[in-house]
């Protein structure tokens, strides 16, 4: 299978790293999840002034009460993965059925 001639197929990059949003939430912690582009450099991509990454959601950090350890690492992963599978859901139908976006030429 080939693509259609003029498709430009541009590849992403998700970021997330446990970040302190005291001013928006009071003493509490998230996971930022951020979104940009694969073919920007990655020097320029990771300066912060570049802004080429785009906040998409913030991932929770919960605290649960399960006395297992071993509980509290599978429900976060599951957690996790929920959210990632909602938040993510438009790119993904993008890359199953493409988009038309705008041609800057």
């Amino acid at each position: 299978d080939q693509l259609p001639q003029g498709t430009a197929v541009l590849g992403t990059v998700l970021s997330s790293d446990k970040s302190n949003i005291t001013i928006m939430t009071g003493a509490r912690v998230a996971h930022p999840l951020l979104l940009g582009l694969a073919n920007i450099h990655m020097h320029t991509r990771m300066k912060l002034s570049s802004k080429a990454f785009m906040l998409m959601a913030l991932l929770p950090i919960p605290q649960y009460l399960h006395l297992n350890q071993q509980m509290w690492g599978m429900l976060k992963d599951h957690l996790i993965h929920e959210c990632l599978s909602i938040v993510l859901q438009p790119l993904m139908k993008a890359a199953e059925l493409g988009i038309m976006m705008s041609d800057c030429h």
